[in-house]
């Protein structure tokens, strides 16, 4: 056990409670809250308010000392233990690199994963689409990742606070990924104006760039299992120090790389004002942004007409828009606002599961890094830019899945507008129960620690109805990426499939950590609302 005491400011004069209420924040029964709620990208134990504590500027009033207790509190076993963990590190990258080879070789087509695919994928395929790793691959990608740090260090920004964590703290978060983003738009399209980028350089090298985001995100894995994790006494008197930080035991040393040594991990404390925050930089700059870019280098690779013949890949000199179809265009404008409203509404991630409670290791650095950034636009865009003949005449599959689409944005975003404006309500000092959802007084649960959770409404529905959106949203894509001469459309499909599944997932883990929270409130709020996602069914 080892005992560290850091200075640092509490928001309330005090030394900060040891733990959090529903929204991510202490409330004592009682107590006065201030603050605002997060709109998105709320999971879980985020269907409460979110009040936040301090003066009316969210500025502390005086140092005091806060004590860190090291202990072993970090999940042990999750996702089958050491041997569960190894095998999933082999099995998701080589299932990308099959539903890219399907994707490039099959044309969209389920092909034999046997000898001569595996040969093909990395000997066969030109350089820049084959999986080979590359300089142009890997370098390229490092050139991203650093320029996407210099932007979040050096664009001015507005610095915002996160909600308390586990040692009773609340960092700060420089808030400017709308002009990062916007920045980001600016350079790609200047670049390829002068000639110095291809337009369609995604479509080009996205087996390098596979390749080069295994490499990256592993090694950045292994930094923090060495940094963060051997060496944790170099970080004890960081104010992020949590105390489940570090290795505890090697034998569970596979499953601590996979999850993670610590939960926020920063860098540069002595140079900057504001320590640069690895986790949240990297779950939220490098990969959404190439996501969104690389989508819109398929629509340009589909504009100047690129194929694939006899192991070569050609582009035209001139491009024509018929070649790119309806359902291209949807994709492509859908996910790019998705990105947009995220940086728009920035701050609410600082309130989400994912700098609140989980690890930073192999599994989010490769997810944020190495997965979400290439999967995400090849499995539909690349779909579509690989078929044998332009997906243009597909009307019908579009009508479907565009609606679709639309039903899903629709339960996404009136569902959040919901609690948040619940959320919003108690944090004006307003009486809960005067606060009117679907035209009656809210129905809320009121914690023991003082939290409300919100029990009508779509939150009446299902205690996770938050999730439906975005699952129904991924349908719609997936049905516009098929046509009337076109194969199924394998990799769109099982893109949903994989969003399903790890909604699901994740909404298991939230519900046990908001069991074990919440104790017998929790069991309360299941009897007030019994379904879990699906209403009526599940």
């Amino acid at each position: 056990r080892i005992r560290t005491s850091n200075w640092r400011a509490s928001p309330i004069g005090t030394m900060a409670p040891q733990g959090e209420a529903a929204s991510g924040i202490a409330s004592p029964p009682g107590s006065p809250t201030i603050g605002t709620g997060a709109m998105k990208n709320a999971h879980g134990c985020d269907v409460s308010a979110r009040p936040s504590i301090g003066d009316h500027k969210g500025q502390p009033k005086k140092d005091e000392a806060v004590e860190t207790v090291r202990k072993q509190s970090r999940p042990i076993g999750e996702f089958g233990g050491n041997w569960g963990c190894l095998g999933w590190m082999f099995f998701i990258p080589t299932a990308i690199y099959y539903l890219y080879g399907c994707v490039v070789l099959g044309h969209g087509e389920l092909m034999v994963p046997n000898g001569r695919f595996w040969y093909d994928l990395a000997y066969t395929l030109p350089g820049g689409l084959s999986i080979l790793p590359s300089w142009k691959g890997v370098g390229a990608y490092a050139v991203w990742i650093v320029f996407q740090a210099v932007m979040e260090i050096f664009v001015p920004a507005k610095i915002e606070r996160g909600v308390v964590l586990k040692n009773g703290r609340r960092l700060e978060y420089p808030i400017n990924g709308l002009k990062c983003f916007g920045l980001t738009h600016v350079v790609c399209y200047t670049l390829c104006a002068v000639g110095l980028l291809e337009p369609y350089y995604a479509w080009a090298n996205m087996g390098a760039l596979l390749t080069g985001g295994v490499i990256i995100s592993t090694s950045l894995a292994l930094w923090m299992y060495i940094d963060f994790g051997i060496f944790w006494r170099r970080h004890v008197n960081d104010l992020e120090f949590e105390e489940d930080w570090g290795v505890f035991s090697w034998k569970e040393c596979i499953n601590d790389f996979w999850l993670g040594v610590a939960r926020n991990p920063r860098i540069f404390h002595g140079l900057l004002k504001v320590p640069f925050d690895v986790k949240r930089f990297s779950n939220a700059r490098p990969g959404l942004t190439v996501w969104v870019i690389c989508n819109q280098s398929y629509v340009a690779a589909m504009y100047y007409g690129c194929k694939l013949e006899d192991g070569s890949a050609t582009c035209d000199a001139t491009g024509d828009w018929s070649r790119v179809g309806y359902a291209a265009i949807m994709i492509t404008l859908a996910h790019w606002y998705y990105i947009l409203d995220y940086n728009w509404n920035e701050p609410a991630y600082l309130t989400t599961t994912d700098i609140r409670h989980d690890l930073y290791g192999w599994m989010l650095s490769y997810g944020c890094v190495g997965f979400l950034a290439w999967y995400y636009s090849f499995a539909f865009l690349g779909h579509l830019a690989f078929q044998r003949t332009p997906v243009t005449s597909n009307h019908l599959q579009f009508a479907i899945g565009g609606l679709i689409y639309i039903l899903g944005m629709y339960l996404f975003r009136v569902t959040n507008i919901e609690k948040h404006n619940f959320r919003t309500w108690i944090s004006k000092g307003e009486d809960p129960a005067k606060h009117l959802v679907w035209g009656k007084p809210a129905e809320f649960l009121r914690t023991e620690e003082g939290s409300y959770l919100l029990t009508s409404g779509y939150w009446g529905l299902a205690r996770h109805f938050n999730y439906i959106g975005d699952m129904v949203m991924c349908v719609g894509w997936a049905i516009a990426c098929s046509g009337p001469s076109h194969g199924f459309p394998w990799a769109p499909v099982s893109y949903c499939i994989y969003f399903w599944l790890m909604d699901v997932h994740r909404l298991f883990r939230d519900e046990n950590r908001c069991a074990q929270k919440y104790k017998k409130d929790w069991a309360t709020y299941k009897e007030m609302v019994p379904y879990c996602l699906i209403p009526g069914v599940f």
